[in-house]
């Protein structure tokens, strides 16, 4: 049994760590985590969900403060956010003044990412959800957002946690998975055409330019 003491001062870290034995990650050569607050969401809100997360202290009410503004500026009907532009736009009204915040065009899986996670950094990342949440292909008909708050550096891997509004423990995954499930947001749910629900998309769709497809947000909070 591994006693993952790198990670005993997050106990939510640690508790996965334990929970699940991840021995892979029982002695990182490396890591980062910024702790943020855990938040379930009401209806399709995963982006919002994910950016109060990253702003600290989500609620029901700054929940619905944030649908509110993205409303305002016609990038959600419902709560859905499948812009990373309109995204981008919407942190940049409630994150503190000094944020540094940048969309990322491209694979996710690189040393620019793993250093600026490991740098501090935090990032909001579009991804297909699987059954138990973690990052799958489903060509873009589960798209979800997770707020990724840490990375972790091994010997064979590199890994990251993340939270967002579909379970209350950190989750813990590789970057390499978590990137070729946000390459492949192709298209928009064929299910949810058929809802009686308006979604709101972007020019182009969700694999169009201001869509999801291999696109992110990186975080830098003011030092």
């Amino acid at each position: 049994m591994e006693d993952f003491s790198w990670a005993k001062l997050y106990p939510e870290v640690y508790k996965v760590c334990t929970l699940f034995q991840m021995t892979e990650i029982a002695n990182p050569i490396e890591f980062h985590y910024k702790k943020l607050d855990q938040f379930l969401q009401d209806g399709p809100q995963c982006g919002l969900v994910a950016l109060a997360m990253c702003v600290g202290n989500p609620t029901k009410d700054s929940i619905q403060n944030l649908f509110e503004t993205a409303k305002k500026y016609n990038f959600s009907n419902n709560g859905e956010m499948f812009s990373v532009d309109n995204m981008a736009t919407l942190a940049k009204e409630v994150l503190p003044i000094g944020t540094e915040i940048k969309v990322y065009n491209g694979y996710l899986d690189n040393d620019f990412i793993k250093k600026s996670l490991l740098g501090g950094s935090i990032m909001l990342v579009p991804y297909d959800t699987e059954k138990d949440n973690s990052p799958g292909l489903c060509k873009g008909h589960k798209a979800h957002w997770a707020a990724i708050c840490g990375g972790i550096l091994t010997e064979n891997d590199f890994y990251v946690l993340a939270r967002h509004g579909k379970a209350r423990n950190v989750a813990i995954w590789k970057l390499k998975v978590l990137a070729n499930s946000n390459k492949q947001l192709l298209e928009f749910s064929p299910d949810r055409k058929f809802q009686d629900i308006v979604y709101k998309l972007p020019i182009g769709g969700i694999s169009g330019p201001f869509g999801l497809k291999e696109k992110s947000i990186l975080i830098q909070y003011k030092c």
